[in-house]
């Protein structure tokens, strides 16, 4: 009987481990969009180095919406197609799991 409430003791008085948070800097992704056709777009997302954190989420902003394109998991390449928008956007990198901002960029059109 003594060792089950030692043990629900512990969880419950066990110390909080502080985040080891970090923004990524910039340097480590590369953002370019363009216009395939008049009303879709491409979205690339090149991950230079490795992420710090467990999940990425991509998120695009414009004045009149957002959209949710996907995730980023390891370094490499990644392509989503957008819907085409008439002014430069903001691309948001969220961390769901610790509801954090990664980085952001504003992103323009590549090919006008």
């Amino acid at each position: 009987m003594f060792l089950p409430i030692m043990f629900c003791l512990a969880i419950f008085l066990r110390p909080d481990a502080p985040p080891q948070y970090e923004r990524m800097n910039k340097d480590d992704f590369s953002f370019t969009m363009k216009k395939l056709t008049k009303n879709v777009g491409q979205l690339t997302i090149e991950l230079k180095n490795s992420l710090s954190v467990p999940s990425c989420v991509v998120y695009l902003s414009s004045p009149s919406q957002n959209v949710l394109l996907g995730t980023i998991e390891q370094i490499g390449s990644y392509h989503f197609d957008i819907p085409v928008f008439e002014k430069a956007v903001t691309v948001r990198l969220y961390d769901p799991i610790h509801k954090k901002e990664i980085t952001q960029a504003e992103v323009f059109y590549n090919n006008e």
